[in-house]
């Protein structure tokens, strides 16, 4: 419970409960087709001069992140995931600022190439995954991963020094 000037109010929803209203007026599709645009834009911030010193530290977080969103999805495919590779991929505290940029770029590409496996085999049968702590649909699921590359951009964008 909140309190505000001394009412006490009901609780803040859950994150989830905010994304599961959305998935009941939009489609997993239209949400995918705006990632392409999110990551057009997050692509775009990716020239090798013009960073802040704390931003390997901050890509580094950000792809930790979305590989772990990666493995979410996974896991809720199980076998219908084995014929997409996993990267082999290297420890992101060996990779410099050059690495981390090309890294983030092969690393959003194989996101989505997991979330469209997710978006066709949860069209033949039921898929789960997990996000915030729980199972959830692909239409939830979707909507909570856009969330979280929106903040990863964010975040990224945020180590752009200004000309």
């Amino acid at each position: 419970m909140r309190q505000t000037q001394g009412l006490m109010t009901a609780p803040d929803p859950h994150p989830l409960d905010r994304l599961r209203e959305e998935a009941q007026t939009t489609t997993p599709q239209a949400v995918r087709l705006s990632l392409e645009t999110l990551s057009a834009g997050h692509f775009a911030l990716l020239a090798p001069q013009g960073w802040a010193a704390g931003a390997e530290e901050i890509l580094r977080g950000a792809i930790g992140m979305e590989r772990k969103a990666q493995m979410e999805m996974r896991i809720g495919l199980g076998a219908d995931i084995d014929d997409l590779p996993i990267r082999k991929t290297r420890a992101l505290a060996e990779m410099t600022l050059d690495d981390l940029l090309a890294e983030y770029r092969e690393g959003r590409a194989m996101t989505l190439r997991v979330l469209d496996r997710l978006l066709e085999v949860a069209g033949r049968r039921d898929v789960r995954a997990w996000t915030l702590g729980e199972e959830v649909p692909p239409a939830v699921y979707i909507l909570s991963l856009r969330d979280r590359l929106e903040r990863l951009g964010r975040l990224v964008g945020e180590q752009r020094v200004s000309p």
